[in-house]
């Protein structure tokens, strides 16, 4: 007789994929917009690909190699021409760029006091939440850079601002996403921990280089009474 085990969850955890995570994840990289040749079969690396998965009878995922019914469908991924702001993250891109050094990176906090406000800080994000805990970090980075200087690198700090819905200027000078994502790849790991950020999270990762393409049995197609193709919206998205 087989003896069942039950496993209890300690913990979930939620965070962000990195670039080399939604590669690994994926089954096809998606290099045209193109979905079916002259004889409506789907083009391969294209968004219908049939190693993302199959909507249509009689053809066989080349992924998993199993028929309509069986197949679950499968993620693949676009690389993009340029980095873009993930809108998601819009805000706690502006607070990593108003909190950190410009050249070195590190938080515009000095040395010798990062050990006791890090205490601190996650006193009141145990207590009151990572937002009250975030308002806490800004409050004493304001102080701090009053003196308008890097207490780690001695470098002049310029105000960042956001003009909305994503674009950050700094002195009036707009950064594009390839420099803020450059600025971000500066934030030491140790330094994030005092954000609130979970260990083995980048902060670069918010802005994306690559997306995620859902498997097609998200976004099936419909065969109008005409005959033609009618496809998805999100699938005409992705081929924008």
């Amino acid at each position: 007789m087989n003896q069942q085990v039950h496993k209890k969850i300690d913990s979930i955890s939620f965070g962000i994929f990195s670039p080399k995570d939604i590669m690994d994840a994926s089954t096809a990289k998606v290099v045209t917009p193109e979905l079916y040749d002259r004889e409506g079969y789907p083009v391969d690396g294209g968004l219908m690909d049939l190693r993302l998965g199959v909507i249509d009878p009689g053809l066989r995922c080349k992924t998993c190699g199993q028929k309509l019914k069986e197949c679950p469908g499968h993620f693949g991924y676009i690389e993009l021409a340029r980095p873009v702001v993930h809108i998601k993250f819009v805000r706690q891109i502006l607070d990593l760029l108003k909190s950190s050094c410009k050249s070195c990176g590190r938080v515009l906090i000095p040395e010798n006091n990062i050990k006791k406000y890090t205490d601190v800080f996650d006193k009141v994000g145990e207590e009151e939440g990572f937002e009250q805990r975030r308002r806490q970090i800004k409050e004493v980075i304001k102080k701090y850079k009053l003196k308008e200087k890097c207490p780690h690198c001695e470098t002049k700090q310029d105000k960042i601002k956001l003009e909305k819905p994503y674009n950050y200027y700094e002195n009036d000078i707009r950064l594009s996403p390839i420099e803020v994502r450059a600025r971000l790849e500066k934030v030491p790991s140790e330094d994030l921990a005092i954000f609130g950020f979970s260990e083995g999270f980048r902060p670069e990762w918010l802005i994306l280089t690559i997306i995620q393409i859902p498997p097609v049995t998200m976004r099936p197609s419909i065969t109008l009474e005409s005959g033609e193709r009618s496809e998805d919206d999100l699938t005409h998205k992705l081929g924008d």
